[in-house]
């Protein structure tokens, strides 16, 4: 019993020691977390409550920023240009992700072709992708776009400048630049289905499109649900590149929810006001994030 008792103490004060080697190992980046994620965000929910323009002494106002953020016209319609936003682009990636793993799961050098032309957007800088688009979508005669519509008979449009179409075009460039990563992941989940399930259904006389509906699709529904999750908290974050391409317009055409906390805190140096538009999105990221977690 006592040789049992020090090989319980000897064992415990083994534990205790991984215990502190690992905190010791993991405190530099639990530090860094600290001041570059719990602190903002502390701060972030704190000035919320303020009237502060960064230069004068912060003034406590309660709900007010709240209040006037939620009978700003604008602010309704920075959520509800977010939400199409994401709702289509998560829609369009999910579809066309499927579709073309699907298509391009099969050996062969076309195969592989085709996946490695969607992946290259993937794989390109956001600035660069962005500048590519910007040629393809530019108001100018000689953009790509421009001259498919002139070889059709359709007169050229200004694309990214037309508020009525400003939002399709950063749409599509989305579309355009992540169905590439979409259609890895889906390839990635196609090679896991074991292929007794494929031809089983082929044995009881299966069609093509059967066997994808009846069997592909329910089996790849965890990694659907995960891309859904994924490019719907992408969506709502989605900054850079509207940025980049529109800075939010023509007018307020394209001005999502993070482009509308970046417009009054540092455009008019509002920061008590874009800190509540700010506590607002990270609570409906917060909830995609949640439902990711519990999914996964």
């Amino acid at each position: 019993m006592q040789a049992k008792r020090n090989f319980m103490m000897i064992g415990g004060g083994l534990q205790r020691q991984e215990r502190k080697a690992g905190l010791l190992f993991i405190s530099p980046t639990l530090a860094l977390y600290t001041i570059f994620f719990w602190v903002p965000l502390v701060l972030v929910f704190t000035v919320s409550f303020m009237k502060w323009d960064m230069f004068n002494p912060m003034e406590f106002v309660g709900l007010d920023n709240y209040k006037k953020l939620f009978s700003d016209p604008y602010f309704l319609k920075s959520v509800s240009i977010s939400l199409i936003y994401t709702l289509s682009t998560t829609g369009f990636l999910v579809f066309f992700g499927m579709m073309f793993a699907i298509l391009f799961n099969r050996p062969g050098p076309v195969a592989f072709l085709g996946r490695m032309f969607f992946f290259m957007t993937a794989i390109l800088p956001l600035i660069s992708a962005g500048a590519i688009w910007v040629w393809i979508t530019g108001p100018e005669s000689y953009s790509a776009l421009n001259l498919l519509m002139s070889f059709l008979g359709i007169g050229k449009k200004k694309w990214l400048a037309d508020p009525h179409l400003a939002l399709l075009c950063v749409i599509g460039f989305v579309v355009w630049k992540d169905t590439g990563f979409n259609t890895l992941v889906y390839t990635a989940g196609l090679r896991g289905i074991p292929s007794v399930y494929i031809d089983a259904g082929k044995i009881d006389g299966a069609s093509r499109f059967h066997i994808i509906k009846d069997i592909i699709v329910p089996l790849l529904r965890p990694i659907t649900l995960f891309l859904i999750i994924t490019n719907m908290i992408n969506g709502w974050n989605v900054f850079t590149i509207v940025w980049f391409l529109t800075k939010g317009g023509p007018g307020s055409a394209t001005r999502v929810l993070p482009a509308y906390v970046y417009v009054y805190g540092f455009g008019r140096f509002q920061f008590g006001f874009a800190s509540a538009s700010a506590v607002v999105l990270i609570s409906i990221v917060l909830v995609f994030t949640y439902i990711r977690l519990r999914r996964l």
